[in-house]
């Protein structure tokens, strides 16, 4: 069983025709063809059924789907592990994230520290951990946990703000913490509720009896503060301001509202222990970088994590 074999077999899988995987891989169509039917009797199954409209899996086809993926992923590790011991090349990772994570966190963290990153795949937060579990990447980090079974760590917290426009009267009160009883006086711009932001708002509200009604619910943050910035009230995001918004840290009977990131990655990968390393160096810019915040841009308000290195599985 050859891998480049297999990689036909999942590009025809991906593509769902021999003639677009056959222009993925840059090779032949009656080439590839003939050698997934000779995979077929090497294993004694038919994986793929050819109808007039196109290629479809068969069960055993899609029972073998994911070992052809283990394999192939396995391998490319193991190309990249000994292309590192010996000096050809250093290790990179591969991540997935939300956009917003590799426009304020990982960018910044590679430009800066030459972070061991080679590619940020940008997804929504629900699908990071799908992601690393189908070994599209090497590494996941996301605003919930990792699920069991991962290794996994805290990376640190980001401080939850409330951004305006100057001319705003909560800016024209001062920088200082603002408490939610005085948000709720305005027009309330935030994500929807698949957002961690949105989620501890939600949660620090119904603890003081207090249900939130947003004027818009944006499914981006730039959005929100693009909404903020014409006029349509405060926003309550995590990113550094920009549209020239001020922004204000916002509190819940005094404590400071927040949310975690955390990264997640497969307890047997190769390069276990130098992915454990990265995400202990990336904890510790994080902190020292107001939370995520862009090198140069304008400070925002960020939480301190009393432990960024903290592993919420594990303890190390």
């Amino acid at each position: 069983m050859e891998l480049r074999v297999l990689r036909y077999f999942l590009a025809v899988v991906d593509t769902g025709s021999m003639t677009a995987a056959a222009a993925r891989v840059h090779v032949a169509q009656p080439s590839i063809s003939r050698q997934l039917r000779s995979l077929e009797r090497e294993l004694g199954a038919e994986l793929l059924r050819r109808t007039s409209a196109g290629v479809q899996l068969t069960a055993a086809g899609r029972r073998f789907v994911p070992v052809a993926r283990d394999l192939t992923l396995r391998a490319a590790r193991g190309t990249d592990l000994l292309q590192a011991v010996s000096g050809q090349s250093p290790l990179q990772f591969r991540v997935a994230c939300p956009v917003s994570t590799i426009a304020h966190l990982v960018a910044p963290f590679v430009a800066e520290r030459g972070g061991p990153f080679s590619d940020a795949r940008g997804c929504e937060p629900d699908q990071v951990y799908e992601r690393l579990s189908a070994g599209d990447v090497d590494i996941g980090i996301s605003t919930s946990p990792p699920p069991g079974g991962m290794a996994a760590r805290r990376l640190g917290g980001r401080r939850i703000s409330v951004q305006m426009p100057s001319a705003h009267p909560l800016a024209r009160e001062g920088d200082g913490a603002l408490e939610l009883a005085s948000l709720l006086d305005h027009p309330v711009i935030v994500n929807s509720r698949a957002s961690a932001v949105r989620r501890a708002l939600d949660t620090a509200l119904y603890e003081q009896g207090t249900p939130l009604r947003p004027a818009f619910e944006p499914q981006s943050e730039a959005m929100a503060q693009a909404l903020a910035a014409a006029g349509h009230g405060v926003c309550v995001v995590v990113d550094h301001p920009q549209f020239d918004l001020r922004a204000r840290a916002l509190c819940g009977l005094g404590l400071p509202l927040s949310i975690s990131l955390y990264a997640g990655w497969d307890p047997d990968h190769y390069a276990h222990d130098e992915i454990d390393a990265a995400m202990r160096e990336l904890s510790t810019w994080l902190m020292a970088n107001d939370g995520g915040r862009k090198p140069g841009s304008r400070p925002e308000p960020t939480m301190a994590d009393p432990s960024p290195g903290a592993d919420p599985d594990t303890g190390n």
